[in-house]
């Protein structure tokens, strides 16, 4: 609730919610092992409060199914998509660095989206950026670094050249109709 005072305009909070499967499961066509409905929810500073301070979701999806399916970071993001505005996501962690240099970089990223005309399968899906690690605590922080440097830039790129990407969570730019 204090960073929705702080960001009163601009912050909106999507998350996981379920509830139990309910009477009208068979109707729904809700899978009989499945024990409950998953729905993707959105609230801001404006959501109605009930009693116990938590808000009420101004949009609310059901999703098909249980919804992590991965490693949890990327899923979660992904669940995330219909709720943002325009063609282009960039998901970004609250603990990545932001740099000065990244920035300019954002429109040439942009422009790798560019088509010839609509429905151009040469055109871009997901540009890849390499995520940069800073910590300071000690050999735990260096092996991460380490293991980002491993996987975010060697692996990735030899991915690139078979034609391949895999995202795993951040700070990739992906064309969000096309993952939906």
């Amino acid at each position: 609730n204090q960073m929705f005072e702080k960001l009163p305009d601009c912050l909106k909070v999507a998350f996981i919610d379920c509830q139990g499967k309910g009477r009208a499961a068979n109707e729904d066509s809700v899978h009989p092992r499945q024990r409950r409905r998953y729905f993707s929810c959105l609230i801001d500073k404006t959501s109605d409060s009930f009693p116990n301070r938590s808000r009420v979701p101004k949009l609310r999806i059901e999703l098909p199914g249980y919804p992590i399916l991965g490693d949890g970071k990327g899923d979660n993001q992904n669940h995330a998509i219909p709720f943002m505005r325009g063609p282009f996501s960039q998901c970004i962690d609250a603990n990545q660095g932001a740099y000065f240099e990244q920035m300019l970089f954002l429109p040439c990223a942009l422009g790798e989206f560019r088509s010839r005309y609509r429905g151009d399968p040469q055109s871009k899906r997901i540009v890849g950026f390499p995520e940069h690690i800073t910590s300071d605590i000690g050999s735990i922080g260096d092996f991460a670094a380490s293991a980002e440097v491993a996987f975010g830039t060697i692996l990735q790129r030899t991915y690139s050249a078979l034609g391949a990407r895999m995202h795993y969570g951040h700070p990739d730019i992906m064309n969000k109709v096309f993952m939906m």
